[in-house]
């Protein structure tokens, strides 16, 4: 006994110890399943985290080349501008050395001068003698001075041409650093209107996609607003027969009334038109019987006819809603579109100013070069000039050494003479 109750108890442990360990075990499988919907998802996420990890990337690898292009360009302006200080430079140096020959040159023409006026002083007494050469010198002179202060005139062009081209170059400078500004302001502008453009476009789609379910239910609508009116209209036609059948009863019933009159007139006349009474009074009470009947039909009408007229007031209702809603749509679509356009006219127009920019600097660089070129032809040509009158000058001089020798060799011959006439006197006036 002892061992067969021992036994039950062993049984019935291991039962229960199975019986846990099932549960034990489902409940490890639920887990299990909660886990891998958790993994699912998680892993759902990741991908979708990996996707905007690469769009992200690519995002940035496209921001990363419109700035190495907007470095590049900035490098390449940078470049240009200071090839052009490099030959404002060369130009400043150039106006320094044509400012050092203007000094030698007015050095070398005062000096010319001072020696003109000894000369001057030297050939006072030689006046009659020397009046046309005396008249050319004057005549180099002025067209020497009037030589000089064109060149100095053209100097002082020439140095507020520089000044103000120094002042164009700054301020073209700082336009196109405002205008590289104004477009990376645009292009950060354009890719937040994109952005916008797209997302408004997304809404566009959606609110079209509504619009239609909205116009299928609205055609829906209008179907079932034809079938009542055509049941509406079916109504008022029996509503109409109905009318003119109580009518028609109604004159019935009064024909009975009257003859039930003259019955009950002559209801001493005989048995049968007491019977025949009878019977038009049933038939009356059938005929006042479908008359109620009539009339409660006729006010069920009424009441699906009240029915209709609140179902098609409804459905008209819904119907401008939907027709004001379309309205607003097509307005939202048409004002992005406008602001689209304007947008797209705006960045062309900056496009255009700046490339009517770069062509007014590329024009003014160009007539800066032709007058510099001029400038440099029309000092040359001064310069040649001046040369020819340094050289009709000296010519001058030399004329007038010669002639002051000439004079001394004649005053020394007459010198003589009136020595020798002298001589001559004395001699005779001593014999």
């Amino acid at each position: 006994m002892a061992e067969a109750t021992s036994g039950d108890t062993n049984m019935e442990s291991a039962t229960k110890c199975d019986c846990s360990q099932q549960q034990q075990l489902a409940e490890c499988r639920t887990q299990l399943a909660t886990l891998e919907q958790c993994n699912e998802t998680l892993q759902k996420k990741l991908d979708g985290y990996v996707k905007d990890n690469e769009n992200l990337v690519i995002k940035y690898a496209f921001v990363e080349k419109k700035v190495l292009d907007l470095k590049a360009l900035v490098e390449e302006k940078e470049s240009k501008i200071r090839r052009h200080d490099q030959d404002v430079g060369g130009l400043q140096k150039q106006i320094a050395g044509l400012k050092a020959d203007k000094a030698k040159l007015q050095k070398n023409i005062e000096s010319k001068l001072r020696d003109i006026e000894r000369l001057g002083k030297e050939l006072e007494g030689s006046r009659h003698y020397a009046s046309q050469i005396e008249m050319r010198y004057k005549y180099s002179s002025c067209r020497l001075r009037r030589e000089a202060e064109d060149r100095m005139l053209l100097q002082h062009v020439i140095a507020e041409e520089t000044h103000q081209a120094s002042e164009q170059v700054a301020e073209m400078e700082r336009k196109v650093m405002e205008l590289q500004a104004r477009e990376i302001m645009l292009k950060h502008a354009s890719d937040e209107q994109a952005a916008r453009i797209i997302a408004l476009q997304r809404t566009n789609a959606e609110l079209q996609d509504a619009t239609e379910r909205q116009e299928k239910k609205y055609n829906l609508s209008l179907e079932a607003l034809k079938q009542t009116d055509t049941e509406r209209e079916h109504l008022r036609q029996q509503m109409e027969q109905l009318r003119k059948d109580l009518t028609h009863q109604e004159s019935v019933i009064e024909e009975l009334q009257s003859k039930v009159n003259a019955a009950n007139a002559a209801a001493q006349e005989s048995t049968r038109i007491e019977r025949i009474v009878n019977d038009q009074r049933t038939e009356l009470e059938q005929l006042t019987g479908t008359l109620d009947e009539h009339r409660k039909d006729l006010e069920e009408l009424k009441v699906r006819e009240l029915e209709l007229l609140a179902l098609n007031k409804d459905l008209s209702e819904v119907n401008c809603l939907l027709q004001q809603e379309i309205a607003t749509q097509e307005s939202k679509t048409i004002a992005i579109t406008l602001e689209y356009g304007k947008f797209v006219t705006m960045c062309q127009e900056y496009d255009a100013q700046i490339i009517s920019l770069a062509n007014s600097l590329a024009l003014e660089r160009q007539h800066r070069t032709e007058e510099r070129l001029l400038m440099a032809k029309h000092i040359a040509d001064r310069t040649r000039k001046l040369e020819h009158a340094e050289r009709c000058l000296q010519q001058t001089l030399n004329e007038l050494e010669a002639n002051r020798k000439k004079y001394f060799a004649l005053v020394k011959d007459f010198k003589r003479e009136m020595k020798n006439a002298h001589h001559g006197m004395e001699s005779g006036s001593g014999q």
